[in-house]
C-alpha cells in the first residue's frame, strides 16, 4: 500500500521548546519562549518536586501507531501531540529540548554543518570532516563555536533544585535500557527537588538500519513501554514523568546528484545539514539556472527555497537567529516532502529510515505524562 505523505510545518507554540519552557517555569527560571499551558497545569496541580523528561529518539506518533495497540500504556497516558522542530532531526531537536531554544537560535541544525570560518563541513557529533574519520580540529567545533547552557545546568546553578542528565553519552552514563530505568528510579528515590533529563537513542537506531516496520523496532518500543510501566509502580506523589520524542522517521528512497552529471557539476560541495533537509552550495555561474535543473531531476520530491526564503520561512523558529545561520544553509535549501532523501554520490547513502523532512510522520511526536499510582 502506498504511503500518504501530508505536509506539516513546525509549530513553535506546541513543540519540545515549549515543554522545556514549562519545566523551566516550574523550577523558577526565566524562559525565552512560551510554555505549554496544559503542562503548566499538570505541574501546578501536582506540586511535583521531582520532574523527569524522557526523550526516546525517533519514537514519533507514527511509530506508536505502527507498533502499539490502541489500549497500550503509552497511548492511555497520552497528554497531547507535539510538533517537532525543524529540521526534524536529533541534533536540532534534542539541543532545543536541552536548551529551550529554537534551532535558528542554537545553531545545531543538523548532522553535518558547514563552518565558514573553518571552510569545513563537519559531522558535529563526531567532530570529524564530512565522509571521513579525520578530526575536524583539535577542539570540539560545534560546542566551541555554538556553545549553549543546558536547562539542567541552569537549574543546578540556581540553587533552587538539582539538575541531572541520564544518557549513554553524557551526565550519568548508562549502557542499556534497563540501566537507564534503574538510574532514573534511584534518583527519584532521593528526597531532593530535582529535574532529570533522560535520553535514549532508540528506536531511531533500529529504524535507520532496518526501516520503520521492522520487528526490532517493535521490540524496542515494547521494551520502552515495559520499562515505563515498571517505573510508574515506583513513583511517589512528588514524582511526574513526561515522555516524548525528537522526531519520527520514514523509510526513504535515495535521489543522487551523480545520476545527473550536469546538475552535479553545479554544486560547489556535497550537500550538508541532512539528506532530507539539505543545504546546497551552488557555483556562482549556475545560481539562476539551478532551480529548473533541480526540479527537472527530482520533480516534486522537495521544496526548494533560496537562502532568503529559507531564512524568512520561520522553519528554524521565531528568532532572532544566530548570525552564522545565513552561511550554514547554502544558496538553496531543499526540504523533503515525500519519502526521498538527497545525496551527491551513491556511496553516501547508508541508511533506510530517515528524518529531517516536513512530513507528518517526522513532525508529529507524543507527549505522554506518567504519575504515581
Amino acid at each position: 500500500m502506498k504511503t500518504h505523505y501530508k505536509l506539516q510545518y513546525p509549530d513553535y507554540l506546541n513543540c519540545g521548546i515549549n515543554l522545556s519552557a514549562s519545566v523551566m517555569k516550574h523550577f523558577g527560571l526565566a524562559t525565552a519562549h512560551n510554555s505549554l499551558s496544559i503542562v503548566d497545569e499538570v505541574l501546578k496541580a501536582g506540586k511535583y518536586q521531582k520532574v523527569v523528561l524522557m526523550l526516546f529518539d525517533g519514537m514519533g506518533m507514527d511509530a506508536l501507531k505502527r507498533h502499539l495497540s490502541t489500549d497500550s500504556f503509552l497511548k492511555d497516558n497520552m497528554l497531547m501531540t507535539l510538533s517537532a522542530v525543524f529540521p526534524s532531526t536529533t541534533t536540532a531537536a534534542t539541543t532545543s529540548m536541552i536548551t529551550g531554544l529554537t534551532p535558528g537560535e542554537h545553531g545545531w541544525i543538523g548532522w553535518t554543518i558547514y563552518f565558514k570560518t573553518l571552510k569545513k563541513s563537519i559531522d558535529i557529533y563526531w567532530n570529524t570532516i564530512q565522509f571521513t574519520k579525520e578530526a575536524a580540529a583539535d577542539f570540539p567545533v560545534a560546542s566551541t563555536l555554538f556553545p549553549y547552557e543546558a536547562i539542567t545546568d541552569l537549574i543546578q546553578q540556581s540553587g533552587l533544585a538539582d539538575g541531572q542528565v541520564i544518557s549513554p553519552f553524557n551526565g550519568l552514563i548508562v549502557h542499556n535500557l534497563n540501566e537507564l530505568f534503574m538510574r532514573t528510579k534511584q534518583l527519584l528515590q532521593e528526597t531532593k527537588k530535582r529535574y532529570i533529563y533522560v535520553y535514549w537513542p532508540e528506536p531511531d537506531k533500529q529504524m535507520h538500519q532496518y526501516g520503520c516496520d521492522h520487528a526490532l523496532v517493535n521490540q524496542s518500543i515494547l521494551s520502552i513501554e515495559r520499562g515505563l510501566i515498571d517505573l510508574q509502580a515506583s513513583l511517589g506523589p512528588d514524582d511526574v514523568i513526561f515522555v516524548t520524542a525528537d522526531h519520527g522517521l520514514v523509510d526513504s528512497k535515495p535521489d543522487f546528484f551523480e545520476d545527473f552529471p550536469t546538475l552535479e557539476n553545479m554544486l560547489l560541495m556535497p550537500p550538508v545539514v541532512e539528506p532530507r533537509a539539505a543545504a546546497l552550495f551552488v557555483k556562482k555561474e549556475h545560481i539562476s539556472n539551478f532551480p529548473a535543473a533541480f526540479h527537472g531531476a527530482f520533480g516534486d520530491h522537495y521544496i526548494l527555497m533560496t537562502k532568503k526564503q529559507a531564512l524568512s520561512s520561520g522553519l528554524f523558529g521565531t528568532g532572532p537567529y544566530r548570525e552564522e545561520l545565513r552561511d550554514m544553509i547554502g544558496d538553496y535549501f531543499a526540504v523533503a516532502v515525500k519519502e526521498y532523501a538527497l545525496y551527491q554520490k551513491h556511496s553516501h547513502c547508508k541508511l533506510l529510515g530517515m528524518h529531517a523532512g516536513l512530513t507528518e510522520q517526522e513532525m508529529k511526536v507524543p507527549l505522554i505524562v506518567i504519575r504515581g499510582t
